[in-house]
């Protein structure tokens, strides 16, 4: 009995076990240390730059993790984000819908992410309530079965049983004890103190013989070790989150085993310490590289909101101005979206910035647009009433006041601004067709009444001869105002008979034409010069007042037209990646601009030399 008395004492004083001021002096600091329990990795989610869609689709994604991390807040405020989100997108798409003029009355918005969106939100925090009621409980019930396993530790040292018998169901306790799970975390430290100070009577009080002892300590010799194998491979882990939560469970683990022999205490341990140190090193420089990408991210940020503030401040006219402004928002909402996240305390203050001014933004443009549809159908009503004034005439045989009255109309039409785009075709044909109607009738009248006609007809022929005969000279300026001394001549003569007309007016302005070809212009000035030879002679013509409008109508529509595409090539270029394979498609945009534009340019000029004749 004395000696194993003896061989129990050199046991106990072979024991190593680490102390407790030692091993926390090479755990992380306070802040860094996580709970007991490892929680799921759980993704930042920015719920408030997301469509309706992808909150539901994300909201999909945690239901079926039912991750227990602390994201409480933000799925306490995620119902108002989705609301605002679901407003602005209701917003926009009525603003889209009433662009073109379709009344509001019409608009029917379907979108069924909202009640995905309650439907899943409700599951969620039904299924973490759930979740976070089954950790509680089964934590109870593990505390309940380790205090239960102390008291069993406690009833060893009384028993009078033999030692191999003892000791076995003392590692029997030790098995169990690992076995079983996770208990409330307040009651972790005060747990695991009761456990060592009964492990550590135990030992002292039962008579282990030596080779039992030494076979434990050699164990928890090997389990120790293997625990730094575990910490080294730990080191070579590309995800140093994970190498981190993963060093908690080995630190865990760590206090759990028992004691090992002396002289193996510091090295074990200095082996451990290492392995540690390199991956809480590893763990700071990453949460310090961390920190300054989410500095850079925060300039970022801070340039998009200057650049959004920039444009809901800035004034715009017409919808072409208000639209290419709304496309610039709508990218650096993109551009938002993907220049990552900002440091904790930062996050409101500058996404609060950035939604502001894009809501100022939009704000303006929608009062535009109902100022403008406003004033749209102002014009409308006003265009109504100016073809009510010609179809009650229309019929009228008192030609000269009558068309005087018509060309009044058509004058005060002039002046009026666009109708909505539905009704703008529809209105310009009802007062085109009334006007068509009484200068027909007229015309009819007058067809009879050729005789000077023909004289005219005569006239318009011989100077057609005159001007075959004609020769350039050197001086172009002279040239030209000879050519049109000619066609001055030619609206002078008045009208020839209807049915002749367009054939001696198209020859006429052939021969011009031709002259204008030989003459020393470039491709502009010759196309404009030939255009100006044409509409001088609606001024001679019947109803050249509404020939002269009718023929503007027909250039601003191209001109629109011609502004549009440009506008869509551009905004194509800005779309396409600047690559080797689509630099071709670029060159060949541009250039399709650059002729647009030149075209666009000579139908300015002809507009300004219509306008001259008004």
């Amino acid at each position: 009995m004395d000696q194993d008395n003896t061989l129990l004492n050199e046991g106990l004083n072979n024991s190593s076990e680490v102390p407790a001021n030692e091993v926390s002096d090479i755990l992380p600091t306070e802040e860094n240390i996580p709970s007991e329990e490892i929680k799921p990795e759980i993704p930042e989610i920015n719920f408030a730059v997301l469509k309706t869609e992808e909150i539901v689709a994300e909201m999909q994604k945690l239901i079926e993790t039912c991750p227990t991390g602390q994201i409480k807040d933000v799925m306490e405020k995620l119902p108002e984000i989705f609301e605002k989100q679901y407003k602005q997108e209701y917003e926009q798409a009525l603003a889209d819908f009433t662009a073109d003029g379709t009344p509001a009355a019409d608009f029917n918005y379907k979108n069924e992410n909202k009640e995905k969106f309650y439907d899943l939100y409700k599951l969620f925090k039904e299924k973490r309530i759930t979740a976070a009621k089954q950790i509680e409980v089964d934590r109870e019930k593990n505390l309940q079965i380790k205090l239960q396993l102390i008291e069993e530790l406690k009833e060893l040292v009384q028993k009078e049983e033999a030692l191999n018998k003892t000791f076995q169901e003392f590692k029997d306790i030790q098995e169990r004890w690992r076995n079983t799970g996770l208990v409330p975390q307040n009651r972790v430290n005060d747990l695991l103190e009761t456990y060592h100070h009964h492990v550590e009577n135990f030992y002292n009080y039962i008579k282990i013989n030596k080779e039992l002892r030494d076979l434990d300590l050699k164990r928890n010799l090997d389990a120790k070790i293997n625990l730094c194998e575990e910490a080294e491979k730990l080191v070579e882990n590309k995800d140093i989150n994970d190498a981190f939560k993963q060093l908690q469970l080995l630190h865990t683990r760590w206090k759990e085993i028992g004691p090992i022999p002396k002289e193996q205490q510091e090295p074990v341990w200095e082996r451990f310490k290492a392995a540690t140190s390199k991956i809480n090193d590893s763990y700071h420089k990453f949460f310090e590289s961390l920190k300054q990408e989410q500095e850079d991210n925060l300039k970022v940020k801070e340039e998009i909101c200057g650049k959004a503030a920039a444009i809901a401040a800035a004034e715009y006219q017409g919808i072409k101005e208000w639209n290419a402004a709304a496309q610039n928002i709508i990218e650096l909402q993109e551009e938002w979206k993907h220049s990552g996240t900002v440091p904790q305390k930062e996050r409101n203050r500058v996404f609060k910035t950035f939604r502001a001014s894009c809501d100022t933004f939009f704000n303006r443009k929608r009062e535009f647009y109902k100022q403008m549809l406003e004033e749209q159908e102002k014009n409308l009503e006003l265009k109504t009433k100016l073809c009510e004034k010609v179809e009650a005439i229309k019929d009228s045989t008192d030609w000269k006041i009558t068309t005087d009255k018509i060309i009044s109309y058509q004058k005060e039409w002039k002046k009026i601004g666009p109708a909505p785009r539905k009704y703008s075709n529809k209105i310009w044909f009802r007062f085109r067709a009334a006007c068509d109607e009484f200068f027909n009738n007229k015309n009819a009248h007058f067809k009879s009444i050729d005789s000077e006609q023909e004289k005219n007809l005569e006239a318009k022929k011989a100077l057609i001869e005159e001007v075959k005969q004609f020769q350039l000279v050197d001086n172009n300026e002279e040239n030209i105002k000879k050519l049109k001394e000619f066609q001055a001549r030619w609206n002078d003569i008045g009208f020839v008979p209807i049915k002749e007309k367009e054939a001696v007016q198209e020859e006429f302005r052939k021969i011009i034409n031709t002259y204008f070809d030989k003459l020393n212009l470039d491709e502009f000035d010759k196309n404009l010069e030939k255009y100006r030879a044409k509409i001088n002679s609606l001024d001679s013509s019947e109803n050249k007042e509404f020939k002269i409008i009718n023929e503007r109508e027909k250039l601003i529509v191209k001109i629109r037209q011609l502004e549009n595409d440009i506008h869509t090539w551009e905004n194509n270029i800005g779309f396409i990646a600047k690559s080797n394979k689509s630099e071709g498609l670029i060159r060949e945009l541009t250039s399709k601009i650059e002729k647009t534009k030149q075209r666009l340019a000579l139908l300015q000029e002809k507009l300004k030399a219509i306008d001259s004749l008004i």
